[in-house]
């Protein structure tokens, strides 16, 4: 591999980020159009040979990883001068996948962006005034800010005596929720109740959005609908919604998982994005 034209820095924890604001984010819950891949435009070869060098270096890191995995590969992109920067963004596009992450009180959000290519992710975050001090390309099922926030979870206390009054289905829910989420262990299968298939009156439906609350957590996965997925306050308990393409809800559930299996990178397709990364490699070089 050829000496990089600009330094890329392999990452552990996230380091701060150059500034450039080209490459676009959803605002969560809201969607946009993926953007495909495409040859940037009026790039200078400099600025290709840039952007190719960071492109060849993920492609070695990911096929030494398995999504899932530890490690995952990860690099700042803010040695990148702006040319750059932009051809390697217009080069990854814009996939299905996008996450906002809460951060400490009073600290801006983590902005995740899944490229064009399943398994390789932007993670962003700006300061206080809307500038960006953090910009990371990273790959793997899920972007560790994200396996980080969910893990940090305390816990909302699942106390079926704390559901308001005029309940009918919500505590057996509940119970049910803590059980599981009680006895689930990394890494096994998620568990499932469906919401959809439950008669709730509006007391049942508000107690528990009450008592499970809201976490740090928000993505969206869009594919013919949306999948919208949020993080409870309760660890490994996740409220997971399908609209159709008209967004009308189709399917309400909680799962109790470590992470969603809907937003994460499988390993078929990731496998697929390595192989369409050297194709993009080529193409960065032959330009």
């Amino acid at each position: 591999m050829k000496d990089f034209p600009i330094p890329v820095v392999a990452q552990g924890a996230a380091a701060p980020a150059a500034e450039d604001s080209e490459f676009g984010y959803m605002e969560m819950p809201g969607a946009e159009p993926l953007v495909t891949p495409q040859p940037p435009d009026g790039a200078s070869a400099e600025s290709l040979g840039a952007a190719a060098a960071v492109v060849a270096q993920l492609l070695e890191s990911m096929r030494r990883h398995r999504p899932g995995g530890p490690d995952a590969p990860s690099f700042s992109l803010k040695a990148m001068a702006p040319g750059a920067l932009a051809a390697l963004n217009d080069s990854l596009g814009q996939g299905e996948v996008s996450a906002v992450v809460q951060g400490a009180p009073g600290t801006a959000p983590w902005l995740v962006q899944e490229t064009a290519f399943a398994g390789v992710w932007r993670v962003r975050r700006h300061d206080a005034a809307g500038a960006l001090v953090e910009d990371i390309l990273e790959a793997g099922d899920m972007p560790r800010v994200v396996k980080a926030a969910a893990a940090r979870i305390e816990g909302a206390r699942l106390d079926p005596a704390l559901l308001p009054a005029g309940v009918m289905n919500a505590p057996a829910i509940v119970e049910e929720l803590r059980h599981h989420a009680q006895r689930h262990r990394a890494g096994e299968p998620a568990h499932v109740v469906n919401l959809s298939l439950m008669p709730l009156s509006p007391a049942d439906a508000e107690g528990l959005e009450t008592l499970l609350g809201e976490g740090p957590v928000s993505l969206l996965s869009r594919g013919f609908g949306n999948c919208r997925i949020t993080a409870t306050r309760a660890r490994a308990i996740w409220r997971v919604r399908y609209f159709n393409s008209m967004s009308t809800l189709i399917l309400d559930t909680y799962e109790v998982v470590d992470l969603p299996e809907s937003a994460r990178a499988g390993a078929e397709d990731y496998d697929d994005s390595l192989e369409r990364l050297a194709d993009l490699l080529r193409w960065l070089r032959e330009g």
